[in-house]
C-alpha cells in the first residue's frame, strides 16, 4: 500500500537529511547555526515549512507536533527560520525535481514546457524597497517553467514586483533547461520578443508563442502580411544594429535594435546581423475574434489545428499557479521578511511537484467501462493535492489509509473545449496578523 507515495516521501526526506549534514551551507549567518539541539532543528524546520498551510502559525505548529506536551512556540519558530536561508528550499526544489523520476510525457515526440509569471501580493513591509501604489502593496513576481503533461514546475525565478521583467526571466529559464528530448516552449502575449525567440532557437528548441494581433503595435504590425483575416506565412527576419543600409531600405525584413534594446546575440554595431525564420499564423477563435501565434514549427509537420492544440495546453501552468496559491496556501504567507517569504514560495513548489508526482501515478479506477460513460474521467487534482499534503505531514511511516485509493475517490469528468469567460479582479492580500497567532 502507498508504495510509490512512500518512495517519493522517503526520497524527499533523504534529501533534507543530506542537507542537514552541512547546515552551515544553508544558513543566513557565517557563524555556526543549527548546531545546538532544539525542537526546531534543521530537518524539523525544513519539514515544518514544507507542511505549512494558510492557518495561523500557532495552529500549524500545534498540528505538526500533534499538540504533544512541550511543543515549541511561535516565537521559537520565527527565531529559527531567520537562521535558515531560502536557498535551502531552492536547492531542495531543484534536487527533488531532478531526481523524482517522473517520466516525461511527450507530445508528438516533444516535451511541452509553458513559461509564465504570476504576481504574489504580500503584506506591507516598510523596510523593503518593493512597495506598489498608495495602498502600500508589496509584490513579488514568480516566473516559472512548467511541464504541462506531467504537471511539474521545472524551474522558477522570483523577481521583485517593481523590477519584474518576464522576457528577461524567460530567457534565463530557457538557458537553464537541461533536456534530452526536443522541447516546445509555450507562452502568452507578454513574451513576444525576438530576443526570447533567439534564446530558444540557440538551445535547438522550438516555440509556440502568442503575439499581439495585426491591429496592435506588436511584431505583426510592421510586416508585409496577406490582406486576409486568417493566414499562415513564414518570414525571414534579420535583426541588426545598423540603422542605415538594408534596414532603412527594407524595414519589413530588417529589424533595427538600438544599443539600449536588448538582443543578446548582437553585441554592438560591429557584430554581424542575426537571421531568424519565423512562422506567423492567424486563426479565428469566434465569429469576430482572432488570435495570432509565432512559431518555429514547420508547416509541413504541424497544421494550424495542431498549433492551436499545443497553445491550448499552455493553460496547465495557470492551473498550477492557482493550486500553489489557493490549495497549498501560498496566498497567505507567514512573514513580512523577504527571506522567509522566499522559503515558503520554493516550499510550495516542492509540495506541488510532490503531489503531482503521486497523483499522476494514480490513474482513475473505473467501475464501468469507459465507453459506457458520457465523459472520460480524471483525478480531481485539487483534492489530490490536499490529500498528498496531509500524507506528507503524517509523522509515522505510513498513514492508516491507502492514499492512492483515497485519491481515486475524487474524480471529475473531462469536458473538452469547455469555455468560461475569464473575469479580472483586483489584487488583494490575505490579512497578515492572524497568521502569527
Amino acid at each position: 500500500m502507498n508504495t510509490h507515495a512512500n518512495e517519493l516521501k522517503n526520497y524527499l526526506l533523504e534529501i533534507i537529511k543530506e542537507m542537514g549534514k552541512k547546515p552551515h551551507e544553508f544558513s543566513t549567518s557565517e557563524k555556526g547555526s543549527f548546531t545546538r539541539q532544539r525542537k526546531f532543528g534543521f530537518e524539523t524546520l525544513m519539514r515544518f515549512i514544507l507542511s505549512l498551510g494558510s492557518n495561523s502559525l500557532g495552529h500549524e505548529i500545534g498540528e505538526f507536533f500533534e499538540y504533544n506536551e512541550g511543543f515549541p512556540t511561535t516565537s521559537a519558530f520565527v527565531q529559527q527560520r531567520k537562521k535558515l536561508s531560502y536557498k535551502a528550499f531552492k536547492h531542495l526544489f531543484h534536487e527533488f525535481t531532478k531526481g523524482s523520476n517522473v517520466s516525461p510525457i511527450l507530445y508528438q515526440g516533444y516535451r511541452l514546457l509553458a513559461i509564465d509569471g504570476s504576481d504574489l501580493s504580500l503584506p506591507y513591509n516598510p523596510s523593503e524597497d518593493n512597495v506598489v501604489g498608495k495602498n502600500h502593496l508589496s509584490t513579488l513576481h514568480l516566473n516559472a517553467a512548467f511541464d504541462v503533461e506531467t504537471k511539474q514546475f521545472v524551474d522558477a525565478i522570483i523577481q521583485k514586483g517593481l523590477k519584474e521583467n518576464e522576457c528577461s526571466a524567460a530567457c534565463e529559464l530557457v538557458d537553464g533547461l537541461s533536456e534530452q528530448y526536443p522541447v516546445i516552449i509555450m507562452a502568452d502575449r507578454g513574451y513576444e520578443s525576438y530576443n526570447l525567440f533567439a534564446h530558444i532557437e540557440e538551445r535547438l528548441f522550438d516555440y509556440v508563442i502568442r503575439v499581439k494581433d495585426i491591429e496592435s503595435n506588436g511584431m505583426l504590425s510592421g510586416m508585409d502580411l496577406p490582406d486576409t483575416d486568417t493566414f499562415d506565412v513564414t518570414k525571414r527576419i534579420v535583426i541588426t544594429r545598423h540603422s542605415t543600409g538594408p534596414a532603412a531600405v527594407n524595414p519589413k525584413k530588417y529589424k533595427y535594435f538600438t544599443k539600449q534594446s536588448r538582443f543578446d546575440f548582437i553585441e554592438n554595431s560591429k557584430s554581424p546581423d542575426y537571421e531568424m525564420t519565423i512562422r506567423f499564423v492567424r486563426f479565428k477563435i469566434t465569429d469576430d475574434t482572432y488570435e495570432s501565434i509565432a512559431t518555429s514549427l514547420p508547416a509541413d509537420r504541424f497544421s494550424i489545428d495542431e498549433l492551436k492544440e499545443i497553445y491550448r495546453r499552455r493553460w496547465g501552468i495557470e492551473t498550477g499557479f492557482r493550486e500553489v496559491k489557493y490549495i497549498l496556501g501560498l496566498r497567505a504567507v507567514h512573514s513580512k521578511q523577504e527571506n522567509s517569504i522566499l522559503q515558503e514560495i520554493y516550499a510550495r513548489l516542492v509540495m506541488y511537484n510532490f503531489s503531482m508526482s503521486i497523483t499522476l501515478k494514480t490513474p482513475p479506477k473505473l467501475e464501468h467501462k469507459e465507453k459506457d460513460l458520457k465523459h472520460h474521467l480524471q483525478v480531481n487534482f485539487t483534492q489530490a493535492t490536499r490529500i498528498c499534503l496531509h500524507f506528507f505531514k503524517f509523522m509515522g511511516l505510513e498513514p492508516p489509509y491507502d492514499i492512492e485509493a483515497t485519491i481515486r475517490r475524487f474524480l471529475l469528468p473531462v469536458r473538452p473545449n469547455r469555455q468560461r469567460q475569464r473575469i479580472a479582479v483586483s489584487t488583494t492580500i490575505v490579512s497578515f496578523n492572524y497568521r502569527l497567532a
